[in-house]
């Protein structure tokens, strides 16, 4: 169905009162703001510093290897009759420690797993938050296109009501109206001026919350379509894609996961621990003193020491105070909750899926009827004025006549907008509002979007998506 016959030919696409971008389609606008939105950036640098627990539990596999050194001043008097002793140094102490562990308990692989499933389940919530930003600017981007068109249609009626207020005007002269259909006339012209500076208004803040959500303004944009190849034949289809494609599903599994896997964490504390420790200490001082040892005094000198021990410690846990098994339960009740927590996220998505469905065919039916309205209210205004002119109608009926056909037309404006919508906000449901199901042209934008300085200097560097950054922790 195309808007612009079903409004006779008043076009949804109209240039910017202001702006310096260049024209743009909703994908495009959807692709920069998948690329640009602070939002999105913000989850993205989140995600980042999650991916670091990864390589920080990682950790407890590789052996670490710290360095001592150390330089003092020493003097010491000892007098215990009949030995006196006194001695003066500057130590120099210098060494090396290495620990290999060997096993921990199971601590170590856990904790790997645990801070993989988070990363994936805050992978999901980032998906989450592109899809909820992409889809406020599908809402931006059809607000302004409503809005210029309720514009378009409030500034045709004032001009039409001006040429009803003339002709009335001239027929009052004449003698064949009355100072009250003049009356009438001149009180809808002021209500279709008001009318057009709300509409205005309204044009305005949809610019500023189109600016806000996508980041620019267009000199030019688009009158969408319906995306109809992306939507699903039947209900019971969106609801599998939902729960299989759905971010909040994915991340709640996700969490439960790890969850789990942090029980196993906490149960390492039961096991014996082995590692394998390697140290090497060499220590000087160049000391000078003497020592009466009750036959005559003696002088000291250097002092050397050199120290090297390898050996393997096992630390074995017998009674901790049953802070291990408060650990252990606490994760249980935690991995519960986290499993408990998917159920009610499928429940929400079932329900977000169906509402965003039903949504969809009760406006894609009632659009029919908001068309056949517009064609008969203009059917009806043309009847109408004829009769006015013949006296079997009053000025009063014309006027209602043309305020019942703005009114229709306003009304299919607003339900093309609220289906473009549903659609998209079903697609949202199911999971498929990405980049790779929209058919978004990322690489480009984003490039542009860092030559132009729109991006922080940690985005412009790091130009991955999320599968990549999960590809690159499961290398």
């Amino acid at each position: 169905m195309n808007l612009k016959r079903i409004l006779s030919g008043i076009s949804l696409s109209a240039m910017l009162i202001a702006g310096t971008a260049q024209a743009e389609t909703l994908e495009e606008a959807l692709t920069y703001t998948y690329v640009a939105n602070p939002e999105i950036l913000a989850q993205r640098a989140y995600l980042r510093s999650v991916q670091e627990k990864i390589t920080q539990s990682q950790s407890g596999y590789k052996p670490t290897i710290a360095g001592e050194a150390s330089y003092g001043y020493s003097y010491a008097r000892t007098k215990t009759s009949p030995i006196f002793q006194e001695n003066e140094s500057k130590p120099v102490t210098f060494g090396v420690t290495a620990i290999q562990p060997i096993f921990s308990g199971f601590n170590t692989s856990a904790s790997v797993k645990a801070a993989k499933s988070l990363f994936e389940a805050e992978s999901a919530n980032l998906k989450n938050t592109e899809q909820s930003a992409l889809m406020n600017a599908v809402i931006a981007y059809t607000d302004v296109i409503r809005a210029l068109a309720v514009l378009k249609l409030n500034q045709n009626n004032e001009t039409v009501l001006q040429r009803q207020l003339e002709y009335t005007q001239d027929r009052f002269r004449v003698g064949e109206l009355t100072k009250t259909d003049v009356a009438q006339a001149e009180a809808r012209h002021a209500g279709a001026v008001a009318a057009k500076i709300s509409a205005q208004g309204d044009l305005k803040i949809a610019y500023s919350a189109y600016r806000k959500v996508i980041g620019k303004l267009p000199d030019k944009i688009f009158e969408p379509e319906v995306p109809a190849a992306k939507l699903p034949q039947t209900l019971d289809d969106a609801l599998e894609i939902a729960l299989k494609n759905n971010p909040a599903v994915q991340a709640a599994e996700k969490q439960a996961q790890s969850a789990q896997s942090s029980i196993e964490a906490a149960e390492s504390g039961h096991y014996p621990t082995l590692e394998l420790q390697a140290a090497y200490l060499n220590m000087r001082a160049g000391a000078h003193g003497t020592a009466d040892l009750g036959f005559g005094p003696v002088e000291t000198g250097r002092a050397r020491e050199e120290d090297t021990t390898v050996k393997l410690v096992l630390d074995v846990p017998f009674y901790s105070a049953g802070v291990t098994s408060s650990k252990v339960r606490e994760t249980k009740y935690t991995a519960g909750q986290a499993r408990i927590n998917i159920n009610t996220v499928k429940r929400s998505v079932i329900r977000t899926t169906t509402q965003a469905w039903e949504n969809y065919q009760s406006i894609l039916a009632s659009l029919t009827s908001l068309e056949e309205q517009v064609r008969a209210s203009a059917l009806a205004l043309e009847g109408v004025r004829y009769e006015e002119q013949a006296g079997e109608r009053t000025i009063l009926d014309v006027l209602n006549a043309e305020q019942e056909l703005l009114d229709a037309r306003v009304s299919v404006v607003t339900a093309k907008k609220n289906l473009i919508d549903a659609s998209y906000q079903l697609i949202s449901a199911m999971g498929m509002m990405t980049p790779s199901d929209l058919g978004l042209d990322v690489a480009r934008y984003r490039k542009a979007a860092a030559e132009s300085n729109e991006l922080p200097d940690q985005d412009q560097d790091e130009t991955q998506n999320t599968n990549e950054r999960q590809e690159e922790t499961s290398v």
